[in-house]
């Protein structure tokens, strides 16, 4: 059986690295507007930190979430699906969008440290942290939920299918009912008695 401990700790990797990236983004902008309307000395260093931080962030969600990608898409085709339906999902669209939108703000606008260029980047970031957590979650649901299907069809079930019955368990030790053709059929029961008798007169 496919181990996937590696692959659950990639996917708290990338949910914590994202997590610390909104956090890190939000706290950028509280601090430089704080530095940007008097000189705080502390105020000042905290928004350097913030912005180290928040970068290293940012190198942190790309490694862990190359790592979850390639373990994802192993364990998606070791079950018999396609991994780049997991992987290419809508959070790290939306993630990758405001991580970009964010970055040309601060290039377009005339003071970089603006409050209100500041908290337009951290509202993009937040934004982008969320969907790519909720997207990250929604594919570990859908993997896990993948394996589980795979372990009823392993253990004598069915898997579900899209409008038909649930899945049910087979019996994988034949039994002599098995042999009954009364079980498969009465008509041909029927038929083997009427003969059986036709026989006999």
């Amino acid at each position: 059986m496919l181990r996937t401990t590696g692959w659950e700790v990639s996917t708290w990797f990338v949910v914590g690295f994202a997590g610390l990236f909104a956090l890190a983004g939000v706290a950028a902008a509280v601090l430089g507007g704080i530095f940007e309307v008097r000189t705080d000395t502390v105020a000042a260093i905290g928004f350097v930190l913030a912005s180290l931080v928040l970068l290293g962030a940012v190198i942190g969600v790309v490694v862990s979430g190359l790592i979850w990608s390639r373990g994802t898409r192993q364990i998606a085709e070791a079950y018999g699906s396609s991994g780049r339906s997991y992987t290419r999902h809508w959070g790290t669209r939306i993630y990758s969008f405001c991580l970009v939108f964010s970055f040309g703000v601060s290039w377009l606008a005339a003071d970089r440290t603006a409050p209100a260029v500041l908290f337009t980047q951290a509202t993009l970031r937040a934004l982008g942290a969320a969907a790519l957590i909720g997207g990250v979650l929604h594919s570990r649901a859908r993997i896990l939920r993948l394996i589980a299907q795979a372990h009823q069809v392993g253990h004598g079930a069915h898997p579900p299918v899209a409008g038909g019955d649930p899945a049910w368990a087979l019996n994988p030790t034949p039994t002599s009912d098995d042999w009954n053709a009364g079980q498969w059929d009465p008509d041909v029961m029927r038929d083997i008695e009427a003969r059986r008798h036709r026989d006999q007169t």
